[in-house]
């Protein structure tokens, strides 16, 4: 039986797991993360992709400072979007589930 598999005997609807057997929860959480490290990957390379665009004509040299710095920020709000909207994808599914806290096992 599939992890996520509605007849798993949890009501835990947060997982990660294959995208064809996801529930839309687990789904979001996956691309959340993925999002995150996407996110993360663009950051630690921003100024070599600014210093590549200014190579190519895309900014002029005398402005690539301000654009890796802009880029950076704009980096910094997509991480702060996904963590906000990560952190409410995780509070919803606390809040729906139907597990004991002392020992793990259905509260009903």
């Amino acid at each position: 039986m599939a992890l996520d598999a509605p007849h798993n005997g949890h009501n835990l609807r947060v997982r990660l797991g294959n995208p064809g057997r996801l529930l839309p929860e687990t789904r979001e959480l996956t691309l959340l993360i993925l999002g995150h490290l996407f996110v993360f990957l663009l950051s630690m390379g921003h100024d070599e992709i600014v210093a590549e665009m200014v190579e190519d004509g895309w900014f002029i040299a005398q402005y690539a400072e301000r654009f890796e710095i802009l880029l950076g920020f704009g980096l910094f709000l997509c991480w702060s979007a996904l963590t906000l909207r990560l952190v409410s994808v995780l509070q919803r599914a606390k809040a729906t589930d139907d597990v004991c806290a002392k020992c793990g096992h259905d509260a009903h």
